[in-house]
């Protein structure tokens, strides 16, 4: 189908190392839970490691090379919530400067191409997976035109600005002639998922960027794509546009299957607060007051910029 085995490999390499002499018929449950229970891993990390167990497990057992599925008792997921972390323009170029901390003769991703590769995911909001994988021939610089094909997500054509067709006209003529991608590493190859989140950590806690609302998780490459959205809902309140017309746009721009995932992004927006506010209006100017500054606790709670 196209899709690498990629975090699944690291799961079952990362098992073979805590049980290297176990042999597949002699695996038990009390073997997987240990598993499950490792130091780093929460509740969501737990329950995907089931699905992926029990899949792998699964085949094995169809094929009569083990008797029972050694997993234990599924838990009952919890209801995710939907709280990414909205970089301002400010932390964005922060990011950008921060990127000579790559400047290192072990990293396999020069600065510049990271930087690149963040402003492609700012600018776009395509998945990150689909920027890893998009090909030279892909891009329709003169046109201005990025040709996402159905590779991760929803094949489409996406219309880019004459910013970042000039950066990444400056940037595909700068890099190796013989490789295909667009984005590589400095051998030319691919560049994998880990080694880029890794290189994007090492930025941000140069930067110093953390949440501050209690969050276990920090800011990640996938928070470029939900600030693109947020930056296009702010900007179109801002011109006072219809949204109803305008997050359909959004959806398909994004690759995204339904119009109820562009909407949460309107909760992240700073004018989602103001009909709240007018709506207070009658309760005094005092009350008023207190209900925008909760209002932008709430907001920068979540990164928004203002």
């Amino acid at each position: 189908m196209g899709f690498r085995y990629e975090n699944n490999c690291k799961e079952l390499r990362a098992f073979l190392r805590m049980y290297p002499h176990v042999s597949l018929n002699e695996i038990r449950v009390t073997h997987v839970n240990q598993f499950f229970k490792s130091p780093s891993s929460g509740r969501d990390t737990w329950i995907g490691r089931y699905i992926r167990f029990r899949a792998f497990f699964s085949y094995w057992r169809a094929r009569q090379e083990i008797k029972r599925i050694p997993i234990p008792r599924a838990r009952r997921a919890t209801k995710r919530v939907f709280s990414p972390y909205i970089f301002t323009h400010q932390q964005i170029l922060t990011i950008l400067k921060d990127a000579t901390v790559l400047d290192r003769e072990l990293t396999a991703i020069t600065p510049e191409t990271f930087r690149m590769l963040v402003i492609t995911l700012f600018a776009t909001g395509m998945w990150l997976g689909e920027t890893r994988a998009l090909l030279k021939r892909d891009l329709d610089l003169e046109n201005g035109v990025i040709d996402l094909r159905s590779r991760f997500g929803p094949g489409r054509k996406i219309p880019i600005g004459l910013d970042l067709v000039r950066l990444l006209k400056r940037h595909v003529n700068s890099s190796p002639p013989s490789s295909g991608h667009v984005f590589t590493t400095k051998n030319g190859s691919q560049i994998l998922t880990h080694r880029l989140a890794i290189c994007f950590r090492r930025c941000i806690r140069k930067s110093r960027i953390r949440r501050e609302d209690g969050a276990s998780r920090q800011p990640g490459l996938r928070d470029l794509r939900h600030t693109f959205a947020v930056n296009r809902v702010i900007e179109w309140q801002r011109r006072k546009l219809d949204l109803d017309l305008m997050l359909p746009r959004l959806a398909a721009y994004m690759g995204l299957c339904n119009l109820t995932v562009t909407e949460r992004y309107l909760l992240l927006a700073p004018t989602h607060f103001q009909k709240q506010v007018r709506a207070l209006s009658a309760i005094g100017k005092r009350g008023t007051e207190n209900y925008i500054v909760e209002g932008r606790e709430k907001i920068e709670g979540h990164g928004a910029s203002e």
